[in-house]
């Protein structure tokens, strides 16, 4: 990674350290902004459509063959990839249970070939690898062929999108861009922060054929999916493997993969990560300003007349009573967001997919039907409800870990907003307090970073209704002719049945989580405003209870906090200096 970057990395972790020793800050806001910068991770998706290279694009990049390569489509199933000290392979199924594998059995899970349909239910696979290329906290995150003959497979490819720090899309020269992925790129603007597009298979064609498939791909980004200034990259994704495995130059240098690599460094370091760098400074600066306040209060509450003081902690207690009707605002208004995004997102996308769920399966059980109406009644009833339990539960699968992106994205939007609000409380608490003792305070904006817990797992139950029980003990005493009517009439009342159960229970656990997450936002929020208040109160009454020391014993604490005091000023210059020069060059 940059050196550049890992040295003001490096020097924000130290002063974070620094300023959590001191007396007068408190821990936790430096233990925040030092886990935001150590778990730091830039997603790097990559989607294209089926037999597009995307697997040999990210073998390249790893300069391995880890991933399988698949002569037909891989079954919708995203593979996470990271740095990990060893190779291990951890699978994610839907009912949320988890499994090891060894590498090699990898193929067993993510092919169409190893399980078909997905019949062993995958949800995800995480492979932590050995990589320098992910040793800085990229993740590369392989999706399901857009466009794909298999359900939902694009659906399944949205779903980090909108967590994405880059988006590579891979296209290639043997085949035009087609409707499905021109629809999916014009979706997909809203959602990817970033979008790098590269035309693989490079080296299929001569250097004029090669010029004519950038200008007409460059002219479908433009005019069909609607990209004003497209960043495309002509590479060989293939050669680039042969030559980190061969440990060819020429070979790289042929598959021009070098140019594509460098870019994306510079846009992740450079871009992504500077700009990580200069939030927690900026946040860091905050948290230094507040503890250079308390530490000043503390000197005025030893050296200022006693009846000013007092007078001014009734002032103080005033402005206080006020907040508290602040606060209750504060609560107003997050409940009804609560409400809005039930109302506004949820409640519609799972009306929305009930509809287009029974639209797609009706079709397909008729069909189903059909095909099997010639087995006996007991073996046709299993069947069907072996198909009703399989797709309905795909469907929701996905549905569900798409839904729970879109929920928590909507609630971290309210909270960043929200927190605002919170900050304007917290300031104006410490501006009124400073102004009071006459003293200074400089504000800063400070970036949320309250995240709401992901869980994409849901119980999916698919127990039998009694009516569909009691059509069973009708059936075996009928006709087989007659009987599979009932056993059609049953099952299709079974199947609208389980799409309404489960939309219900996936209802109730997305209120469930996002009463949870209220509750666990609020509390943070409003322990933002009571430290702070707490940290006031404090500094003022260890000032106050160091006027009755003695002389001697005071003079030393005095001596104590402007030390303190020196060192935290000292922090506050040396954080101004990173964002003012090295920052500021770093996202030029």
């Amino acid at each position: 990674m940059d050196s550049n970057f890992k040295n003001i990395r490096k020097e924000i972790l130290q002063m974070i350290d620094e300023v959590a020793a001191l007396d007068a800050v408190s821990e936790c806001p430096c233990n925040e902004l030092r886990d935001k910068i150590l778990r730091n991770r830039f997603n790097l998706v990559v989607v294209g459509q089926f037999k597009r290279g995307k697997t040999t694009l990210i073998n390249a990049l790893l300069g391995t063959d880890l991933l399988p390569t698949a002569v037909i489509p891989l079954t919708s199933i995203v593979t996470v990839i990271e740095y990990g000290r060893d190779i291990e392979v951890t699978v994610f199924f839907n009912n949320g249970r988890t499994e090891r594998i060894l590498p090699e059995e990898l193929a067993e899970y993510v092919t169409e070939k190893g399980n078909p349909r997905n019949e062993k239910e995958v949800a995800e696979v995480l492979i932590r690898y050995p990589s320098e290329y992910l040793k800085d906290g990229v993740r590369l995150i392989d999706t399901p062929g857009v466009g794909s003959v298999y359900q939902h497979n694009t659906e399944v490819a949205y779903e980090y999108l909108p967590r994405s720090d880059a988006t590579v899309f891979l296209v290639s020269v043997d085949q035009p861009l087609s409707k499905a992925e021109i629809d999916f790129l014009k979706d997909v603007r809203q959602y990817a922060d970033r979008i790098f597009f590269l035309l693989n298979k490079a080296d299929y064609l001569s250097p004029d054929e090669l010029e004519e498939s950038v200008e007409f791909t460059l002219f479908t980004l433009r005019e069909e999916a609607g990209f004003d200034s497209p960043e495309l990259y002509t590479v060989s994704a293939r050669l680039c493997l042969d030559g980190k495995l061969k440990g060819s130059e020429e070979l790289l240098a042929r598959s021009n993969m070098p140019l594509f690599e460098d870019r994306l460094r510079r846009f992740l370091i450079e871009e992504k990560g500077m700009i990580l760098l200069r939030s927690v400074s900026n946040n860091l600066k905050r948290v230094v300003s507040e503890a250079i306040l308390k530490t000043e209060l503390q000197i005025k509450a030893i050296m200022a007349p006693m009846e000013e003081i007092e007078a001014k902690l009734r002032a103080f207690e005033d402005r206080l009573r006020e907040i508290e009707m602040e606060k209750r605002d504060f609560e107003i208004l997050l409940d009804g967001e609560k409400k809005r995004i039930l109302t506004e997102i949820l409640d519609p996308d799972l009306d929305e997919a009930r509809s287009q769920l029974r639209e797609e399966l009706l079709p397909r059980f008729e069909e189903f039907y059909q095909k099997n109406r010639g087995l006996s009644p007991g073996r046709l009833r299993k069947e069907l409800g072996s198909f009703i339990g399989q797709s309905v539960r795909q469907y929701y699968s996905i549905f569900r870990k798409n839904e729970d992106t879109r929920i928590s994205i909507a609630f971290e939007k309210v909270a960043e907003r929200l927190q605002s609000k919170i900050n304007l409380i917290v300031d104006e608490l410490l501006r009124y307090s400073s102004e009071l003792f006459d003293l200074t305070f400089e504000r800063f904006t400070a970036e949320a970073f309250w995240r709401m817990e992901s869980s994409f797992y849901f119980k999916f139950k698919d127990e039998p209704l009694m009516i569909e029980m009691l059509g069973e003990a009708l059936t075996s005493l009928m006709p087989r002719f007659i009987s599979n009517r009932v056993i059609y009439k049953n099952m299709k009342k079974y199947l609208l049945e389980m799409i309404e159960r489960q939309s219900g229970r996936i209802r109730w656990d997305f209120v469930d989580r996002l009463q949870k997450s209220q509750r666990e936002f609020r509390w943070q929020m409003m322990e933002r405003i009571d430290e702070t208040t707490k940290g006031i109160r404090d500094a003022i009454k260890k000032g106050l209870d160091y006027r009755e020391k003695g002389s001697e014993e005071l003079d030393v604490r005095q001596r104590e906090m402007l030390e303190e005091l020196k060192k935290l000023q000292d922090v506050k210059e040396r954080i101004s200096r990173i964002m003012e020069t090295d920052l500021q060059q770093g996202t030029a």
